[in-house]
């Protein structure tokens, strides 16, 4: 039987990435995101220094800083609360697999609406999610390069898995 094997075509790995990352943001025509990240790097300042390279770009962002380890459906709604307060164009996931899991449950939900356990499954979406450009700062989960989401349903007391062809990050570029 076949295998269909979802990654982003362009991943940039070493020195320089990040600048050639927010070089690729604006040249993709992106103007507002949403960086969804947790408290810790905000404050060590590595959210500061991406919303500075985005600003100097021409990008503006907010942050949704609330992203807990396995990230929870509260964090999605919140979230995608602020993604549409600010009208973002797209979506910045900063961190390990938590912030990825977090920020693709809201991609997902902006361009698909509904709720995120209405996604739980195999390739429940419609559309592809909002465009979510993942910058990784661990090594361990591999969701910022996969289509799995994995997202905890507080009242159900279980993780949701979302295996979607639509919860990719996207490839950025000229």
């Amino acid at each position: 039987m076949p295998s269909t094997f979802y990654i982003p075509a362009i991943n940039l790995m070493g020195a320089g990435c990040l600048s050639e990352a927010v070089v690729n943001i604006k040249a993709s025509g992106f103007k507002s995101a949403l960086i969804v990240t947790d408290e810790v790097l905000n404050k060590i300042g590595i959210v500061g220094k991406v919303e500075t390279m985005l600003a100097d770009a021409g990008v503006s962002a907010v942050v949704y800083d609330q992203t807990k380890p396995n990230p929870t459906i509260t964090n999605v709604n919140e979230g995608l609360a602020l993604l549409k307060q600010a009208n973002c164009d797209c979506v910045i996931s900063l961190g390990g697999g938590s912030p990825h899991d977090c920020a693709k449950g809201i991609a997902l939900l902006a361009a698909n609406g509904g709720e995120i356990k209405d996604y739980e499954g195999v390739d429940q979406s419609e559309k592809p999610q909002l465009p979510l450009i993942a910058i990784n700062t661990t090594a361990g989960t591999a969701s910022e390069m996969t289509r799995f989401c994995i997202i905890t349903d507080e009242a159900r007391y279980i993780k949701m898995a979302i295996v979607d062809k639509n919860c990719n990050p996207i490839t950025i570029g000229k």
